[in-house]
């Protein structure tokens, strides 16, 4: 990387220093539920034979450093199981019929009330993705997203998710079946949890880089590993992510949903 690029990155970041604890302090009521649940949660899985094969994808994303925010209808399940990568599904999904899935996905992030609050900084990243500038990209949400964890670092306590995340509990308690919304929901904690770790987790900068996306090697300008499209899509994902979890309760469910068995 040359010294103009690295200038150029320079200008852009602009590292909020407590980002990391600002993080675990807002994602670990997404992620503590599941963890404390875990062994439940299996039970109910190993119990409904479908819900394997779910689960076997959802693995699989885990695995690859990936938080998956569309919902997981069967198609998707079984094209996930099957394919050779999901590296290789991602790319796909996401440049099918134009890149129009794509598109949706960068405008429904930059649409997000979160987002808006960076209406400089998202535009720029999505140009240096046009660009091809995937590391740039990378780098800017990383930045956006420490920003966004900044800003509601002094909101109110909303206890919604947890009442959400209730009734998510009393059904595997019960054994009803889960609706589409509720595995959707179930599976970005379990996926937006492990990228926590890997994305987010302490670097010894005296160690090789990690051949996986890390916040401490991006920002801090040591990162030497070459950045991909599917980084700048792993990255915006994580983005929809957030979002989506930010504004998990405003997702209304109907009652019918509630009732409804998810088909897989």
């Amino acid at each position: 990387m040359d010294e103009q690029t690295l200038v150029g990155i320079k200008g852009i970041v602009n590292i909020v220093s407590s980002a990391v604890e600002l993080l675990v302090e807002k994602i670990a009521n997404f992620t503590e539920w599941y963890r404390a649940n875990q062994d439940k949660i299996q039970e109910y899985i190993d119990g409904i034979k479908k819900l394997a094969y779910w689960q076997n994808a959802v693995d699989k994303l885990t695995e690859s450093q990936i938080v998956f925010t569309e919902p997981m209808s069967g198609e998707i399940i079984d094209r996930i199981n099957k394919a050779k990568s999901v590296e290789n599904f991602i790319l796909e999904y996401y440049s099918e019929n134009g890149s129009e899935r794509l598109e949706k996905l960068i405008g429904r992030c930059g649409s997000a009330k979160e987002v808006l609050a960076y209406k400089k900084l998202y535009p720029q990243v999505v140009v240096a993705s046009e660009m091809g500038c995937y590391q740039l990209a990378c780098l800017g949400l990383f930045t956006l997203e420490d920003g966004i964890l900044a800003d509601v670092t002094n909101e109110p306590k909303n206890t919604n998710f947890n009442n959400r995340i209730k009734k998510l509990e009393n059904k595997i308690n019960d054994k009803i079946p889960l609706s589409d919304i509720d595995l959707q929901i179930l599976e970005i904690i379990v996926t937006f949890d492990k990228f926590k770790e890997t994305a987010f987790g302490n670097s010894n900068f005296n160690e090789a880089e990690p051949n996986y996306l890390n916040r401490h090697w991006t920002l801090h300008g040591r990162s030497r590993r070459e950045y991909t499209k599917l980084d700048f899509i792993r990255m915006l994902l994580s983005l929809d992510a957030l979002i989506f979890m930010m504004n998990l309760t405003e997702q209304p469910e109907s009652e019918d949903s509630e009732d409804k068995e998810d088909e897989l």
